[in-house]
């Protein structure tokens, strides 16, 4: 799901998408003239394998997100919030979760029976 940069406005826009077992849903609110927020929540089951044997893990997600978009390059410093730069004014919503279903999947797993 896309959605313009300049069609997002000082009224908050209530987005829904679903990739496999998990539930991406929130909404996109003009933060100022170059930044947008989104807040979101993402929700649902993610097969993830054991880092020590490859063995599927099922883990449960109920993650809540928030951070601003940025229409190209941000130049402030305001380190405060998480800013992600999105291209050709576009915010790809799928792109969004993936990379967020990814940064998840980094983190280290272990299933029962390698954690004995």
């Amino acid at each position: 799901m896309k959605i313009g940069f300049n069609k997002v406005g000082s009224t908050a826009i209530p987005f829904e998408l679903s990739k496999e077992n998990l539930r991406f849903s929130g909404t996109l609110e003009k933060f100022s003239r170059s930044l947008i927020e989104l807040e979101a929540k993402i929700t649902g089951e993610l097969s993830i394998p054991c880092d020590l044997c490859a063995e599927e893990i099922i883990k449960s997600l109920d993650e809540s997100v928030k951070f601003r978009l940025s229409d190209g390059i941000y130049k402030d410093d305001d380190h405060e919030h998480e800013i992600v730069e999105i291209e050709n004014s576009m915010i790809d919503l799928d792109e969004i979760l993936n990379s967020e279903i990814e940064l998840f999947k980094s983190n280290y797993f272990c299933c029962k029976n390698c954690q004995n």
